[in-house]
């Protein structure tokens, strides 16, 4: 066994080293609560565990006990950083902070059907940057989640086989601005004579339908299989658009320059006779299918590895337009959509005595917007994930911590940067450094009966 596990080390160790320059927060979360992140996500086969069964809904099968619930409560932050080449100058992102919620219950009506209940967050991104981030006419902010709440229902066909479904709703949240300048008209001769430079946005929100499939197959003692697929989320958004904050700015004809002597009083005419009109209104989140492996290696330790894929059905909504007296006002280009992409996900677990747990985890996955569209807002790059975390049993449950490290592929484009004149947008081809890292914690406490 001592071999085994030095194995085991020594493969995560060599992954820790390859992910290195991997140096990522992605759309998808893989879990809300302690045990799922400190999991790094890998648990669509890990029986008997109440906080798994959320993930597969046919573990709810193999739980010991009649009944049980989990709570927990968290945090995740994020950061994106983009650095010009030609000057060096770094622009950071706001808006870092977004809290996690997680609920799961289970209750076993007979020998061979479960039922249970959970509320998750699969889907979260948010970001807002600087006003004088180069990105900005390209996107400057985005704030996406998805909250979800299953019914759900296991039938144990056998003790060593299980098939779980659920049914439920998620709720859609969506914002989002970008930064556009309008043309000011001459008081004489209505010819641009200036322009003025605002942010504007939109959101909105939708409930949307949501399922889940899943299976579990103990092979053995020792050797189980896990199968899940989540379904996407798709709805048009009631989205509500507006101008946002102050006026960032007023230039000349050429975007560069000082703007002539009286723009700003001509350009609040103009913005008091402008409107904004959100733009697309689809928001599409991506279906998630999973097989997973789980070995028992002996009393104290457990590992799994699972293969997610990724449906490419990644769509956000397009951006808002300013409707001015001279014309419509739009951004230069929109959010890419998402491809298709594979994650490897692993886990071990390792039993300290009656009172300890001890959880790990480590995840790469694949690029999921294609390199050519890389933009700030959504990242798309590779992505390599670190967790760990720990279980106490007390006041007769479990109480649980976990946390997930989260670094992206730094990503080097030409697209992002511009200069925006009378004539529109045009890009400089200045090369663009985006980097991103983030954090996921969550706190949360277990009790079975």
């Amino acid at each position: 066994m001592a071999q085994v596990v030095r194995g085991v080390i020594g493969a995560g160790l060599w992954l820790g080293v390859v992910a290195l320059p991997v140096a990522a927060q992605g759309v998808a979360l893989p879990a809300a609560d302690p045990v799922g992140i400190a999991r790094g996500g890998a648990q669509v086969a890990y029986g008997y565990s109440l906080e798994a069964a959320s993930t597969n809904p046919a573990l709810l099968a193999s739980l010991k006990e009649k009944g049980g619930f989990h709570v927990a409560l968290g945090i995740e932050a994020s950061s994106i950083q983009q650095s010009l080449e030609s000057n060096q100058f770094t622009s950071y992102s706001s808006d870092r902070n977004r809290g996690l919620a997680a609920f799961g219950l289970a209750a076993r009506l007979s020998p061979t059907f479960t039922l249970g209940l959970k509320l998750d967050e699969p889907f979260l991104r948010h970001a807002k940057m600087l006003d004088d981030a180069p990105s900005r006419y390209l996107g400057d902010s985005i704030d996406l989640s998805a909250h979800r709440l299953e019914g759900q229902a296991a039938w144990a066909l056998s003790p060593n086989l299980s098939f779980g479904i659920g049914l439920g709703v998620a709720r859609l949240s969506y914002d989002s601005t970008n930064v556009v300048r309008l043309g000011v008209p001459n008081a004489v001769t209505s010819a641009v004579d200036g322009l003025v430079e605002h942010r504007i946005g939109q959101s909105g929100n939708k409930v949307v339908p949501s399922y889940s499939l899943g299976a579990r197959w103990a092979i053995n003692p020792r050797w189980t299989l896990g199968f899940t697929h989540q379904s996407g989320l798709k709805g048009d958004l009631d989205l509500k658009g507006g101008f946002r904050d102050r006026v960032l700015g007023y230039f000349a004809n050429d975007g560069l320059s000082v703007a002539p002597l009286g723009t700003e009083a001509r350009a609040a005419t103009l913005l008091g006779a402008s409107s904004v009109t959100p733009g697309e209104r689809t928001l599409e989140l991506p279906s998630q299918t999973t097989l997973g492996v789980r070995h028992r290696l002996g009393p104290m330790l457990t590992w799994e590895a699972d293969l997610r894929w990724t449906s490419a059905n990644l769509r956000m909504p397009g951006f808002a337009s300013a409707a001015t007296p001279s014309g419509t006002v739009s951004a230069p280009l929109q959010l890419p959509q998402g491809r298709s992409h594979l994650g490897l996900h692993t886990s071990a677990e390792v039993e300290l005595g009656k009172f300890w747990t001890l959880r790990g985890g480590i995840a790469l996955t694949q690029r999921s917007v294609e390199e050519s569209s890389a933009e700030p807002l959504l990242g798309g790059s590779r992505m390599a994930t670190f967790s760990f975390g720990a279980g106490y049993r007390v006041w007769g449950g479990e109480l649980n911590l976990g946390y997930q490290y989260r670094q992206s592929e730094d990503q080097d484009t030409r697209r992002l940067d511009g200069v925006w004149s009378s004539a529109g947008f045009r890009g400089v081809g200045t090369k663009v450094r985006m980097e991103g890292m983030g954090h996921l914690m969550a706190l949360g406490f277990k009790k079975t009966f």
